[in-house]
């Protein structure tokens, strides 16, 4: 009789233990997915990392007679390459945790992710290569393209995730004057705060391509100095004869002003 109440007393034991572990995890997992919705209703999709190529189009404006025409963008479209789990593309917890953090640092008029230091050169090295896995072997063109990860926040964009932009380097140059892009057309509406981007994109990389030019020209070491990367890919560049619109920069017209711009 001892042995079947000592039995009994531990069944009923580890029975209470599996029903309140049962209710613990039920209720955690419930407040997971509460925070989950609440992140996806307010637009936070910093969970996801997304490779947006940036596909754009030129025309030639005669400015001067005589002189040679000024290229200048026409048309910017946006092409998804990949998207994955920051925990499947950053595997290395604490810097998926600087990552996180740093996108959530990011303002209105400046979305560039920082990548300064040591743990954004790690970054940049991971970065770069979930972007070669996806991206590298297109059957295509080769070309030098900028990568720099970027979060709008919301204001600019519906939906946030991390973005990991790519651009050509001689297509990222139209866009270091606002005169310049502001006429620029695209696909959809909210592509707008996409060239606000890019023109900070654009003036960030001739700032550090000319800084690291003098340190080598110096024999100094360029350690940590790049924040963005230039990268030898293959990327397909045709796309749908797609209807395009201007943007409508009155959406835009707080920030506009902020950073001394003309809509």
């Amino acid at each position: 009789m001892d042995i079947w109440h000592e039995v009994g007393s531990r069944g009923v034991g580890v029975c209470l233990g599996l029903v309140a572990g049962t209710a613990i995890t039920a209720i955690v997992t419930r407040w997971k997915r509460h925070c989950e919705r609440r992140s996806i209703m307010r637009g936070d999709a910093r969970d996801t990392i997304v490779i947006n190529h940036h596909v754009i189009e030129t025309h030639d404006e005669p400015l001067i007679e005589g002189e040679p025409p000024i290229k200048r963008p026409k048309t910017l479209r946006l092409r998804t390459l990949g998207q994955a789990e920051v925990s499947r593309v950053v595997p290395n917890g604490h810097l998926a945790d600087v990552l996180m953090k740093r996108a959530f640092a990011v303002t209105h008029r400046h979305t560039l992710i920082s990548m300064d230091g040591a743990e954004g050169s790690y970054l940049l090295e991971t970065l770069t290569n979930f972007v070669c896995d996806r991206v590298a072997n297109g059957p295509f063109p080769h070309g030098l393209y900028v990568m720099a990860p970027c979060c709008e926040p919301a204001g600019l964009a519906e939906h946030q995730p991390i973005t990991i932009l790519l651009i050509s380097v001689d297509d990222l140059a139209l866009f270091e004057d606002w005169w310049t892009c502001r006429d620029v057309h695209v696909e959809h509406n909210s592509d707008g705060a996409r060239v606000l981007t890019l023109m900070e994109m654009a003036r960030r990389y001739k700032s550090e391509h000319t800084e690291l030019k003098r340190l080598r020209a110096e024999g100094k070491r360029t350690r940590y100095v790049e924040t963005m990367y230039v990268l030898d890919l293959a990327l397909d560049k045709e796309t749908a004869d797609i209807p395009v619109k201007p943007i409508p920069w009155s959406r835009f017209e707080g920030l506009l002003k902020e950073m001394d711009l003309q809509g």
